[in-house]
């Protein structure tokens, strides 16, 4: 009977962003991230030794050209030299379309195999070994909000999933299919030919230090036009690299118009949006449902997802 070492992480949605890297090498971020870790949306890993490593996502084998780095380098850290590994992967929400799948895959992914190696899938190590598949998976190692600073190679938790109950954040899913350019792509085209990456950078400490304080004071009007700047001014970054990087679709500006217009009108909903043409909104719980419907009359056709903060990775064996 082979033993499986499971792991389900949801995805980690930063309310202010990191673009860019301090170092590729060590994929660490250029700047800081805070970041809240998503309920109901999870991505679930079953991981086993094998002869040769193989990889699928939602059924499909995945190319192991994307994933030798982050196992080889895993390999390395966990003292697992000679090991390969069968490992299946699962989504219930979109893969690779600015949901942060990435996030939750290879904080799973790095949880699975570490309890695979025999080792405790303790917080700080699985996010320092998850940080070495994409930046972003070092936060939903951890519950309810987090903190991954410029520089640092692990997350730290803020505040965990019960810290703030009336906070929803609201998914409005404009296109299921992946992305044409990946966000570590993305990435380096902005720094390497945005005229505005370095002033990116400069003053997004600024920016995080101010969302932690808003956070920790639970204040919606201090918060939310931090979250709008950080994405903004993310997004000027790719607007002017070249080749320019545009993720939004014609529905994704419509709906910042609409929620431009529910704010005059009473909302406290703040949008961000990622490397991807999907629209994440902030708002308290008692205006969720309100704000979907609204939003759904207003740009209609799109699929709309609502969660809370959740809880952090998890693991434990299964028997097959």
């Amino acid at each position: 009977m082979r033993r499986l070492a499971h792991a389900e992480a949801g995805p980690s949605l930063a309310l202010i962003k990191y673009w860019g890297k301090a170092s590729a090498e060590n994929n660490t971020p250029a700047t800081g991230s805070l970041a809240v870790t998503l309920s109901g949306l999870t991505s679930s890993t079953r991981a086993s030794f094998a002869d040769a490593d193989r990889i699928t996502v939602n059924g499909q084998i995945q190319n192991l050209e994307r994933f030798a780095p982050f196992l080889d380098s895993l390999r390395a850290e966990l003292g697992l030299a000679g090991a390969r590994f069968a490992v299946d992967s699962t989504n219930n929400f979109p893969t690779a379309a600015g949901l942060a799948s990435s996030s939750s895959g290879f904080a799973a992914l790095a949880g699975a195999l570490t309890l695979l190696a025999g080792r405790e899938p303790e917080p700080r190590l699985v996010s320092r070994l998850a940080r070495l598949g994409s930046g972003s998976a070092t936060r939903p190692v951890y519950g309810g909000f987090t903190v991954f600073e410029a520089g640092q190679e692990e997350a730290v938790a803020e505040h965990d999933e019960n810290f703030w109950p009336e906070f929803r954040v609201v998914l409005a899913v404009v296109r299921e299919g992946a992305k044409a350019v990946s966000s570590r792509v993305g990435m380096e085209r902005s720094r390497l030919t945005s005229p505005y990456y370095d002033q990116w950078v400069s003053t997004s400490p600024s920016v995080l230090t101010g969302a932690r304080k808003a956070l920790a004071e639970r204040d919606w009007n201090a918060l939310g036009p931090l979250i709008r700047q950080s994405y903004l001014r993310m997004f000027s970054t790719m607007f002017s690299s070249n080749p320019p990087l545009i993720y939004w679709q014609p529905e994704s500006m419509a709906l910042i118009q609409a929620l431009e217009s529910l704010r005059a009108e009473g909302y406290q909903a703040w949008e961000t949006m990622d490397a991807g043409p999907q629209v994440k909104v902030f708002c308290p719980a008692d205006q969720a449902e309100a704000l979907v419907k609204e939003l759904d009359q207003r740009v209609s056709g799109l699929r709309f997802l609502t969660a809370a903060p959740g809880p952090g990775l998890r693991t434990w064996w299964d028997q097959n």
